[in-house]
């Protein structure tokens, strides 16, 4: 294959406009979130750090019995778009189960570098931590989920070297759920997208969770949807087997009939979805 076919068959992994539908799939989503908006209380833009986009939305149980569980979401845009009020609709399946739904911004890339999103993720879950209960969240059952770059961020913040070396008890994530994240960088950074992401090889090699041992710290789902790019799927398979390997409980999930958009509007966060009863289970909700 010539080496520009070789490029473009790179970048069309990272690519969504090769969903169909795409635009209208970007329509669902948003009326989504309006209705989750619309349905459940929130507590928005509340500051766990004093870098500006370090802040959360936090939508509280829908029960009294306090306190509850968190899931803490971690949204996608490959590190440079989206936001949290973008996502609103992920409360819908964890908050009539009785969890309170924590949905994170971060900085963005260009303002900072990918190891400066780590740090800010790993600061929220300390505030969550720390400041949970004033909002009815049990410090001790804290749980996080993030779709594609919030897939790899939730694999990084659930290594305990690094929740040590953010001063943090490597035990305060009790559970998570990766989706259709990137766990190797190198190809991202091949890719038409590090015009912008601007990826190093130290990045590569440093915040690649497949390219070091994992120490992740608490059971693992790892999820993708069976409509995304050979890319996601590979990765999500290489990273459950990766944990695997150093005794990490992990259960997979390749979502059927699903994409990179839909495996989280209509099963992460369906309650009615396999995938969404794996999650509450593992939180210890029905």
């Amino acid at each position: 294959m010539p080496a520009n076919d070789e490029q473009e068959a790179l970048d069309a992994q990272f690519r969504l406009d090769s969903i169909a539908d795409v635009e209208a799939l970007f329509e669902r989503r948003a009326k989504a979130t309006a209705a989750a908006d619309a349905r459940f209380k929130a507590t928005r833009d509340i500051a766990y750090g004093d870098r500006e986009g370090e802040t959360l939305n936090l939508f509280p149980a829908a029960s009294d019995d306090a306190p509850s569980p968190v899931q803490i979401f971690i949204h996608g845009g490959f590190w440079s778009t989206l936001a949290a009020r973008d996502f609103s609709f992920v409360a819908a399946g964890f908050v009539p189960s009785g969890a309170a739904v924590a949905i994170i911004d971060y900085p963005l890339i260009p303002d900072v570098r990918l190891g400066d999103i780590v740090d800010s993720c790993l600061k929220a879950v300390g505030f969550v931590h720390r400041s949970g209960a004033t909002h009815g969240i049990d410090p001790e059952s804290i749980f996080v989920s993030g779709n594609s770059a919030g897939g790899h961020l939730v694999a990084e913040i659930m290594d305990r070297t690094r929740l040590a070396d953010a001063g943090l008890p490597t035990d305060i994530i009790k559970g998570g759920t990766a989706i259709s994240g990137l766990y190797d960088l190198a190809p991202v950074a091949a890719s038409f997208r590090n015009d912008l992401l601007a990826f190093t090889d130290d990045d590569v090699a440093t915040l690649s969770p497949l390219r070091r041992r994992p120490h992740i710290g608490a059971p693992l789902i790892a999820a993708v949807g069976a409509d995304e790019t050979r890319v996601f799927i590979d990765q999500t398979a290489h990273f459950a087997e990766h944990c695997r390997s150093d005794g990490t409980a992990v259960e997979q999930f390749v979502v059927p009939d699903t994409n990179h958009i839909t495996v989280v509007l209509d099963a992460f966060a369906n309650p009615d979805a396999p995938l969404n009863r794996a999650v509450r289970r593992q939180m210890g909700l029905g």
